[in-house]
């Protein structure tokens, strides 16, 4: 941490960087730190690029969870506001000339209140973080998930589309950071994520560059897909019409989806080399609510579960005229119930868009470079400077119980949209989150 601030103060750029907490096991979400009014209060927020509202409970809220921290208290902060309706604000409603929103999200979860405004900080580094004025939600009511969730709130991260403003697109109107560029590095556990450029001191590879087709998601051209070397037969005529481009990167959305087509192609490529013999070598086990069989690890047989990892296929995806890869070790996942069973993190999403999910975006540090709209792939095994040292003291983990099972909807696409087509089966309620100038220059 100290040397990318010595790095700063040298080369005069402004950035702000912090720990990401979180991972696809035990939360199926990654989380940040914001710090909000005045005094200011410690708020938790998933990291969502699939949508741009940022949102937590306050104090009044009678229909929402327990989270980690306390409800935020508007009015007792000397900074706060209320947004008023006449505002230039798009209000879902107006009670009292004060603006209201409701958002729902494709998992079925939702959450509504009013807009206030205040200052927001982000950032590990106090000394050098900026404090901004942002307008976000404060929640009056939580459904689902949103109320489930041990986190507080959510923070989006997509393109501007209106004028309820991002924190990156504040920052950088306020001319806080250099560029309109922010990247994120989910790791196994935890990662980092950088506001105003990257971090090249965590890769472990030099980016690789692909465009953005889309204004408000970020969408990418996928062309072609490869298992072991080997082209999973897709055609455009696979894709769907959402997004642009028919995928999009969503850190919001826990795993990954497929529209059906391309699902079921990727499934049938992924099953015939697991059934050759070596390849994907654990035992097949059923596990409750998946779609597809997963595969024991035999701690006895593999010492070193890298090696396990290396039975599984190796896996690309072609994004414009580069190839980025999908390590087994992060397309793998396993149930906090079954954490010696690994399951294949890929579903479908019928006739929906192509989501690359959080345990997609595991093992890079990807660089969205607004500006120019480009993403970035850098190899990174994500790890974070923890603040003081320490890592976050880990919250419990959810334990099923009997009464959790029932009918759900599962996650079918990004993170905002509620028109895409989902299916409905039995599946176990766990708590959990759905859950740019030059390349060059934007390093820091």
């Amino acid at each position: 941490m100290f040397l990318i601030l010595f790095i700063n103060l040298i080369v005069g750029e402004s950035f702000e960087h912090a720990v990401v907490y979180g991972n696809t096991e035990s939360l199926g979400y990654y989380y940040v730190d914001i710090w909000v009014g005045n005094p200011s209060m410690r708020q938790t927020v998933i990291i969502d690029t699939g949508s741009r509202l940022t949102a937590f409970p306050c104090v009044g809220c009678e229909n929402c969870g327990k989270h980690i921290d306390l409800y935020f208290d508007y009015k007792k902060s000397n900074t706060s506001r209320l947004v008023q309706c006449n505002e230039d604000i798009s209000c879902s409603s107006c009670d009292n000339n004060v603006c209201g929103y409701s958002q729902s999200y494709a998992e079925g979860s939702s959450i509504s209140g009013i807009l206030v405004e205040d200052d927001i900080m982000f950032g590990d580094d106090f000394a050098y973080a900026h404090r901004v004025k942002a307008i976000f939600g404060c929640h009056r009511r939580e459904t689902y998930l949103f109320r489930t969730q041990q986190v507080d709130g959510i923070m989006g991260f997509a393109q501007q589309k209106n004028n309820m403003l991002t924190l990156v697109d504040i920052l950088y109107r306020n001319d806080d950071i250099d560029s309109n560029v922010f990247a994120i590095c989910f790791g196994k556990e935890d990662g980092v994520i950088t506001i105003g450029g990257y971090n090249s001191s965590i890769h472990l590879s030099s980016p690789v560059w692909a465009s953005l087709y889309d204004d408000t998601f970020y969408a990418i051209k996928l062309h072609y897909m490869l298992l072991n070397g080997n082209k999973v037969p897709i055609t455009a005529a696979d894709f769907s019409s959402f997004y642009t481009t028919g995928t999009i990167v969503d850190s919001g959305t826990t795993f990954t989806y497929f529209s059906t087509k391309i699902y079921l192609s990727l499934l049938e490529a992924f099953n015939e080399i697991c059934n050759k013999e070596g390849n994907c070598d654990g035992e097949l086990k059923e596990v409750y609510g998946e779609a597809h069989a997963c595969y024991k690890y035999d701690n006895k047989k593999y010492t070193d579960i890298s090696d396990f990892f290396s039975t599984f296929p190796s896996f690309k995806l072609g994004i414009d005229d580069i190839e980025v890869e999908w390590k087994a070790k992060y397309y793998l996942f396993a149930w906090p119930e079954t954490p010696n069973t690994f399951c294949i993190g890929i579903y479908s999403n019928s006739a929906g868009g192509n989501v690359l999910g959080g345990n997609f975006m595991r093992g890079n540090d990807i660089i969205f470079n607004r500006e120019i709209k480009k993403i970035g792939f850098a190899s990174s095994d994500c790890i974070p400077d923890y603040p003081h040292n320490k890592s976050r003291i880990i919250i419990p983990t959810y334990k099923k119980h009997v009464n959790d099972i029932g009918v759900f909807s599962v996650v079918l696409g990004s993170c905002g949209l509620t028109s895409i087509a989902s299916v409905t089966i039995i599946y176990i309620l766990r708590k959990r989150s759905k859950s740019q100038l030059n390349e060059e220059n934007q390093e820091v």
